[in-house]
């Protein structure tokens, strides 16, 4: 079992949703956190860590993303099958990243006695702790025909120009972008368009390829998406970066005519 939520770290409703699953099915389940710094509602950015988390958890793991600044509201809970794994989520646009095939089924409703500020707890982990021990409760459930997906900020490349917002700024000030690789189709970035003027981009592999120590870096991380970074250093304040910043990378096409 796996959790990721905004809810920070200073008060106890983590403790809380883990009690609730193992209540439920029972204490050798192993509950892992995956992150719960996201920026507080900021559902676009849940769905980021969700989609850069799940393929690399085991193949029949249930998590739990909570991000739910509806709570409480008529906004539906879900269930999804994404690549042979479950998630549990308010349908709210957190399963916005999970392209290709991709079941989902609606939760039943919270029980009465279910706080409408905390339906981590006492709907989605609940759900959650039933779906691992019998992954056949779904047979069960009433399929969601329509969940909601946001408008996901995609890439844009126009002749030597690619727009392309930050998704996030990860503990190291990495920039992450949202650009995968099909996004590219031989662009190469050379400059990035700033206020202050054009900075240089230098395309590698690692950081440690950096040819200076301000060099501002493009490259591919280790969650698939390209990245703005400088080794050793945050490019987020070397920059003045934020999640939701649109950037204009300026380059060129290996295969232009």
């Amino acid at each position: 079992m796996f959790i990721l939520s905004d809810f920070g770290c200073s008060d106890t409703y983590i403790a809380q949703m883990k009690a609730a699953i193992l209540s439920f099915s029972g204490y050798d389940t192993p509950v892992i956190d995956l992150t719960h710094m996201v920026e507080p509602g900021n559902i676009l950015q849940g769905a980021y860590h969700l989609r850069s988390s799940l393929p690399h958890l085991p193949e029949g793991s249930v998590t739990i993303a909570v991000v739910d600044p509806g709570v409480g509201s008529n906004r539906l809970g879900l269930a999804a099958f994404w690549k042979g794994r479950f998630i549990v989520a308010p349908d709210n646009g957190l399963i916005t990243m999970l392209s290709g095939a991709i079941k989902v089924w609606k939760l039943p409703p919270p029980e009465s006695d279910s706080a409408p500020t905390f339906h981590g707890r006492d709907v989605f982990a609940v759900c959650a702790a039933r779906l691992a021990v019998d992954p056949g409760w779904t047979s069960f459930l009433e399929p969601l025909e329509k969940p909601v997906f946001l408008e996901e900020p995609k890439p844009v490349l126009s002749g030597s120009t690619l727009s392309a917002f930050v998704l996030h700024v990860d503990h190291f000030g990495n920039c992450i972008l949202g650009i995968t690789a099909d996004d590219l189709h031989q662009f190469t970035p050379v400059v990035l368009a700033a206020a202050s003027g054009e900075i240089p981009l230098v395309s590698v592999s690692s950081y440690h390829q950096a040819p200076a120590a301000d060099s501002v870096l493009f490259l591919r991380g280790s969650q698939g998406f390209y990245e703005i970074a400088l080794n050793g250093r945050s490019a987020a304040e070397y920059l003045d970066l934020q999640p939701g910043h649109c950037l204009v990378l300026k380059g060129k096409r290996s295969n232009s005519q």
